[in-house]
């Protein structure tokens, strides 16, 4: 039996419910988005999922993820690493540090990144990650890990913005 949006109640129902042109079904076969917990969730590992794309395609495009308030540390964007915080404000700034940035070869998360919901639209990950890069001679790769904790806002529009970006080195654990 349909309800308000095109929801559904009734569980012997054999048609796909959508939202809209959103599919409720997450693309791997999971369970069912029909929460907005559960759409915040999704959309947080795939978002950053598309943040990491973006350092190892164009890092100059990064900031475009990011909110006009963003903080950041990450001292493997530069082949000088440096933890000092950066901001629209710092010395050197975002833009700058993103488009001097080499991109990455790759990626791979351990795992899943372990998601927690800050408000109805915020949201904070905390996840390692292995990047990628090529050697000098570009005959084998190097790995490089790293822990990261990431926090995004849902703007008015429903786009992720970064807001807050952590990443560091792992040491051999």
């Amino acid at each position: 039996m349909p309800t308000a949006m095109g929801l559904t109640t009734d569980s012997s129902s054999k048609t796909t419910t959508t939202l809209g042109n959103q599919d409720l079904k997450k693309p791997n076969g999971g369970s069912r988005l029909d929460t907005i917990s559960k759409r915040n969730h999704h959309a947080a590992q795939e978002i950053e999922t598309l943040f990491w794309r973006c350092l190892c395609d164009d890092p100059s495009a990064a900031p475009e993820y990011m909110a006009e308030d963003c903080i950041l540390i990450n001292p493997l964007l530069s082949s000088h690493p440096s933890t000092t915080p950066l901001s629209k404000d710092s010395e050197p700034n975002l833009l700058e540090v993103f488009e001097k940035a080499e991109p990455w070869a790759g990626f791979r998360f351990h795992g899943n990144p372990l998601v927690v919901e800050i408000d109805l639209m915020a949201v904070a990950l905390v996840y390692k990650v292995s990047l990628y890069t090529l050697d000098k001679k570009g005959k084998g790769t190097r790995e490089v890990v790293a822990s990261v904790s990431s926090s995004w806002r849902q703007t008015a529009g429903a786009d992720w913005v970064l807001v807050a970006h952590h990443c560091q080195y792992v040491d051999d654990e």
